[in-house]
């Protein structure tokens, strides 16, 4: 199976693109001079998806580059012109990605080989959803985003926070920055206060909050202070709003805190083939980001077992939560923007090696969640997805490229393997 198999034969070889379907939703200028022949970006393409398919070892991105849907988002691409800065490259990338997206999720509703795939999702009309990083917008581009249409299409009232201005008949959205600066305590409790005053009075209906914690960043600035950062500040503005009444706290999770020696998954194809998971899991090229989130889940665990009467944390788990808070903020504050592991470090006891993160993590989520399930989930299996977060790198390193577009592909396709639709990930904060 290679690409002259397939892609050739729709379009014809040495076909243009001045007479060749193009991405319907593309808003960029194709190289009409361009051929399925001589195409850089398509060469590359056919090259990565040969490797893939003649991989003895199976993965996720061999299924993915059989269905047509896919193949035709990112050889449309192929055809487009190379962008010649960064600004260009990120919105062809964004655009790439929407149209990948919509691909990703068609195949994974159709599909019947992998049923975490196709869990139901469940929203409660007793709760009010407020997304807490997240924002209406057409179409969604983000994992926050598209949780935020999936709650809207599900929902009579959902509640939006963050930095961006936007404006929606259909939601309340709340612009406000700094959740993730020492100051956003009392941000966050001016919103909890605005609702619970102005929009949703706490005995005006027999309903209470679901709180949807969407905020992490893996690059950037104090990216990973920020990350606990907000997470204390929800915590504590949570036990300063006594009048704020709610029920279940969602935090959008990571496999990329899955412990180290995490097995991949094997699955059976329907056509008998085995298929191989690769898992995202803690590592030493993103060690210091897992750990930041995992100081999110223990920071907001703590808190749901504080403030929530009907569970009662044995006391050695609330010591264990305790010590290992104190002990993530140490390293996270030490470490700066630096993400990596630092094996020489391993004999130091300050410092949180590998083996003791891996601890933080099974304990955690074998012990302590499993006891705060009625009122804390982490919405979990979600490993690669393709959003602004990775479009905004890319198309930076990008620019530097003899070739754009063939570096982007590239990130792509070894992407492949484990990633999953923004639409799939939105609905795993819905899932049991």
């Amino acid at each position: 199976h290679t690409f002259e198999d397939t892609r050739i034969q729709r379009l014809g070889a040495g076909t243009t693109m001045s007479n060749a379907r193009t991405t319907p939703s593309a808003k960029f200028a194709v190289n009409s001079g361009s051929t399925a022949v001589d195409n850089d970006a398509l060469k590359l393409y056919t090259d990565l998806k040969d490797e893939i398919f003649n991989d003895e070892t199976k993965t996720l991105a061999y299924w993915r580059l059989k269905n047509d849907k896919i193949e035709d988002a990112l050889t449309d691409f192929c055809f487009w012109e190379e962008p010649t800065d960064a600004d260009e490259a990120l919105q062809q990338t964004l655009a790439l990605f929407e149209n990948l997206n919509q691909s990703l999720a068609y195949q994974e509703e159709k599909n019947d080989n992998f049923p975490f795939f196709n869990k139901p999702f469940f929203v409660n009309q007793n709760q009010i959803p407020i997304v807490i990083g997240g924002k209406p917008a057409s179409p969604p581009k983000s994992i926050s985003e598209m949780l935020v249409k999936i709650l809207a299409d599900n929902c009579s009232s959902v509640y939006t926070v963050s930095r961006s201005k936007v404006s929606s008949e259909r939601l309340v959205h709340f612009e406000t920055q700094g959740l993730d600066e020492i100051d956003g305590i009392q941000h966050f409790s001016e919103i909890f206060s605005r609702i619970s005053d102005t929009y949703h009075p706490p005995k005006s209906e027999n309903k209470t909050h679901a709180l949807f914690f969407t905020l992490g960043s893996h690059r950037g600035q104090n990216a990973f202070r920020r990350n606990l950062q907000s997470a204390h500040n929800l915590a504590l503005a949570l036990q300063n709003s006594k009048d704020f009444k709610w029920t279940q706290l969602v935090v959008t999770g990571t496999d990329a805190t899955l412990p180290s020696d995490h097995m991949d998954e094997n699955v059976i194809c329907s056509d008998g083939t085995m298929l191989t998971i690769p898992s995202y899991k803690i590592c030493e090229y993103n060690f210091m980001y897992a750990m930041s989130k995992l100081g999110q889940f223990l920071i907001l665990a703590e808190a749901v077992a504080t403030l929530t009467e009907n569970i009662s944390l044995p006391v050695e788990y609330m010591a264990f939560l305790e010590q290992k808070i104190s002990r993530i903020w140490a390293n996270v504050i030490e470490a700066g923007d630096n993400v990596m592991y630092k094996i020489e470090k391993e004999n130091d006891e300050a410092y949180i090696s590998m083996k003791e993160l891996d601890t933080i993590s099974t304990r955690f989520t074998k012990d302590i969640l499993p006891l705060l399930k009625d009122n804390f989930r982490i919405a979990s299996d979600i490993s690669i997805c393709f959003t602004p977060l990775h479009a905004k790198p890319w198309s930076e390193a990008c620019i530097t490229q003899k070739s754009p577009k063939c570096y982007i592909l590239e990130q792509i396709l070894r992407r492949l393997k484990n990633a999953v639709s923004i639409q799939q990930a939105a609905r795993y904060h819905l899932t049991e």
